[in-house]
């Protein structure tokens, strides 16, 4: 996975620091998500299409890890999320996915790798990434990436046969 790829998701790595809201099911009932399989699966092979013939090189599947920001992270993170299965970092996607799970939803979501975080052990060539890095890289994928969220949201059936809806969690009662 390099930079201007996309990475469409398949699993996450919450990170966080538990300042975000992240249920819907915070009192006096609660309700106990299963989520072995947090993204939609069906969106997700939309999602490789519509990169495909947007031009831009996606892979289907990958765990992203999400941390709090606003800043990256040191090398020993990095390397920590390297070995803990995670193929990209994020600030975002929890608890975002997990709410529309609760609720449901179909998600799917469409990684863009930026950089190589705080560089690549045993290759000096590939320095820490920067703020300007990163932005670089969204205004050269800026235009794809439109067109594939576009053609994602057009092709996306009406009728779907995923998961998705069936597992929303119940309420248990007190």
């Amino acid at each position: 996975m390099a930079p201007g790829h996309v990475v469409i998701c398949d699993q996450f790595i919450d990170r966080t620091k538990g300042q975000r809201n992240d249920t819907f099911f915070d009192g006096p009932e609660v309700a106990h998500l299963s989520a072995p399989a947090p993204y939609c699966e069906q969106l997700r092979a939309v999602a490789v299409d519509a990169c495909a013939a947007a031009g831009i090189t996606a892979h289907s599947g990958g765990t992203i890890v999400v941390i709090d920001g606003p800043r990256f992270a040191t090398l020993a993170e990095s390397r920590l999320h390297a070995q803990s299965g995670a193929d990209i970092i994020n600030m975002t996607q929890y608890p975002e996915v997990v709410l529309a799970r609760e609720l449901g939803m179909c998600y799917v979501a469409l990684g863009l790798v930026t950089d190589y975080d705080a560089g690549l052990p045993g290759n000096p060539d590939v320095v820490p990434v920067t703020q300007e890095d990163v932005m670089a890289v969204f205004a050269t994928n800026i235009g794809r990436l439109r067109d594939a969220v576009l053609r994602l949201v057009t092709a996306v059936a009406e009728t779907r046969v995923c998961r998705c809806g069936p597992g929303r969690p119940q309420p248990l009662g007190h």
